[in-house]
Formats: structure tokens, sequence, C-alpha cells
């Protein structure tokens, strides 16, 4: 399951150029977890606003193939630490 999404700033990021905002970190770092209700499945970390969470994973994690996933996001920060996370529910096409 090909994961993406859109990177968000937290600083100087009042700009309407249509242009990536600042990242405002030394580099980009996310963490995205695999949800099962309230329990963490897994835990994948990028570098980039993308991640693979691959079919060996899926079946690990929950025994059969996943027709919806649940997630939760979040920028990482080497100064803030964990920022707030985004939870979602997604089809899996």
């Amino acid at each position: 399951i090909s994961i993406s999404f859109l990177r968000r700033a937290r600083l100087d990021a009042d700009g309407w150029e249509g242009l990536d905002p600042p990242l405002g970190e030394a580099m980009e770092a996310y963490q995205i977890d695999i949800m099962d209700g309230a329990a963490v499945k897994r835990s994948l970390f990028s570098a980039t606003p993308a991640v693979l969470y691959t079919t060996q994973h899926e079946l690990a994690d929950f025994g059969v193939t996943i027709d919806r996933i649940s997630l939760r996001l979040s920028q990482n920060s080497a100064i803030a630490g964990r920022g707030f996370f985004r939870e979602t529910n997604i089809p899996v096409l």
C-alpha cells in the first residue's frame, strides 16, 4: 500500500505562491502508525512525505489483506519532538 501525503510547515508558512512551504527543520522526518482500533500495529518512519506498507507487513499485522487502513501520521522534529498527529481511515484501492 503506497501512502503519500502533503507536508505542512510549522514556520514561515503564510505564503500564497502555491509552492512547497519552507521545512523549518534540519531534515524531514515522519512517523506513520498503522492502527487497529486504538492499538498501534506497526510504526513506519520516512524522510519523505511517502511510505510503503508492504503486503508482508499487512499479512504479519492483520493475517489477511485489508480493504481499509487506519493511519496516525505526524511530523517529527529534532527541536519539538513528535508533532500533533492526524488520524484517518482510508480505503485501499
